[in-house]
């Protein structure tokens, strides 16, 4: 059966190629970016404390120049003179006891190494110290403020995050749009395509003339469905034409047995008469079979309708379970139809009669004596569901598709009398309408669904 052309939702669009590639592309360009700060961030930050430690050695080379005597005094005159807020100097003894300095560092501390510590300076203030001993055996430590170099640290992350995440929003607003476009043509293309799945030929995919992708498939679509259009007339043609001519001759003969069987040398003879009306039965069962053929033909060529109106289903149900109730009756089998109100449909109520006529009379055929025979109505938040049910030998599933065409039948119904062609008038009854129709399993038996939109 035709799926219901689903509706545009954004969560549809994550699978439309334009926002792959978008979000392809964003995704190479926000690890672009963030590895162009990344390598940028870790240049200048080996660059800064690269020079961070060359002015700690710098400054620890001018201290211990000074002689053992001058020590305190020298770090006293280093501190007194230093100008710079950032820069802290401190002499420790053997013991790690602070003579003299503004920083105070807990030791234990590496040795000609530069490291860092939080604590030691003002509060919250990260500082890189160097530390070598002296000929005295005491210790000088000089320290500078790092702080610049945290804050260009937490500054370049920021950076990196809000440019990615930007990076993505504006990724996502740009998928999202360049594929509503292409979103909103292929879904005019799916219900161009569901209508020609059910049996609309006419119907041809849109062309923008853009000549992208969707167009170029398209184009190939319709070149089949010309194709296809073509081939089916010509077979659906030369099947009308031979139900048309055939049907009148075989009227004809039809009247003459009938004749013959009613002459007294063949009335007389008991064996010769069954054989005649064995005939006429034959022809009988050829006729019904072009009427059906042409009556399926007359409703797939009409595309009127005028005789469209709004009705209660359960009217439908009622009156051709009061049709067939007597036929049901010689077989022993009860026809039940639950009593549904409230629901309207748009039909032809004689169309939609004849098709549930013909699922009623093929449930009948097809059920087990002294069994039942519903015909029920669902109710969907926008659909009505009219179902007929049986509890017969039912329909395989792999051939559930098969026995919706002309003269196609099941397993279960090779020997039963037929044409295979109730269920295809059912088909072209309901594509005209533009519902759905779908065969299932009754566990046992089969269930036959007519599904309508619901009028409010």
């Amino acid at each position: 059966m035709i799926d219901k052309v689903r509706t545009l939702r954004l969560a549809d669009l994550r699978h439309t190629t334009a926002f792959r590639l978008t979000a392809g592309l964003c995704s190479v360009f926000v690890v672009a970016v963030v590895g162009l700060l990344g390598l940028t961030y870790v240049l200048t930050a080996q660059q800064l404390f690269w020079r961070t430690d060359q002015v700690l050695d710098h400054r620890m080379e001018g201290l211990i120049l000074t002689q053992r005597e001058d020590e305190r005094r020298a770090i006293r005159r280093s501190i007194e003179a230093m100008t710079n807020p950032l820069e802290y100097t401190a002499l420790y003894d053997r013991q790690g006891y602070r003579l003299e300095g503004n920083v105070k560092v807990a030791g234990p501390f590496p040795l000609n190494h530069p490291f860092d510590r939080e604590d030691g300076g003002p509060p919250g203030v990260p500082l890189r110290l160097l530390a070598r001993r002296m000929a005295s055996g005491d210790v000088v430590i000089v320290a500078r403020d790092i702080s610049p170099l945290r804050d260009l640290h937490e500054r370049v992350l920021t950076i990196m995050g809000l440019s990615g995440l930007v990076t993505i929003l504006a990724a996502l607003v740009a998928g999202v749009g360049l594929s509503l476009g292409p979103m909103r043509r292929v879904q005019h293309m799916q219900v161009m395509a569901a209508a020609i799945a059910r049996g609309d030929l006419r119907r041809r995919l849109p062309d923008t003339h853009r000549r992208d992708e969707i167009d170029v498939i398209g184009i190939i679509i319709n070149g089949m469905v010309e194709e296809i259009e073509r081939l089916m007339g010509q077979v659906k043609g030369a099947t009308d034409a031979i139900a048309h001519d055939m049907r009148t001759p075989l009227t004809h003969l039809r009247a003459r047995l009938d004749r013959l069987a009613q002459h007294d040398t063949i009335a007389s003879d008991p064996a010769l008469r069954e054989s005649m009306y064995g005939a006429i039965g034959e022809l009988d069962a050829a006729l019904a079979r072009f009427r059906a053929l042409l009556r399926i033909s007359e409703i797939e060529a009409s595309h009127r309708h005028a005789a469209f109106q709004t009705l209660d289903p359960q009217d439908v149900l009622t009156g051709v379970a009061e049709l067939y109730d007597p036929l049901a009756e010689e077989r022993g089998i009860t026809l039940h139809v639950p009593a549904v109100t409230g629901l309207t449909i748009r039909c032809d109520e004689r169309l939609m009669f004849e098709a549930i006529s013909n699922l009623v009379e093929n449930a009948i055929k097809f059920a087990p004596e002294n069994s039942t025979v519903t015909l029920a109505l669902r109710a969907l938040p926008d659909e009505v569901v009219i179902e007929v049910s049986d509890s017969g030998p039912g329909i395989l599933e792999d051939e559930r598709e098969r026995v919706l065409r002309r003269f196609e039948r099941g397993a279960a119904a090779a020997l039963a009398p037929g044409s295979g062609l109730g269920l295809s008038l059912v088909v072209a009854i309901v594509q005209l309408h533009g519902f759905e129709f779908s065969l299932d399993d009754a566990g046992p038996g089969l269930i036959a669904r007519i599904i309508a939109p619901r009028l409010r």
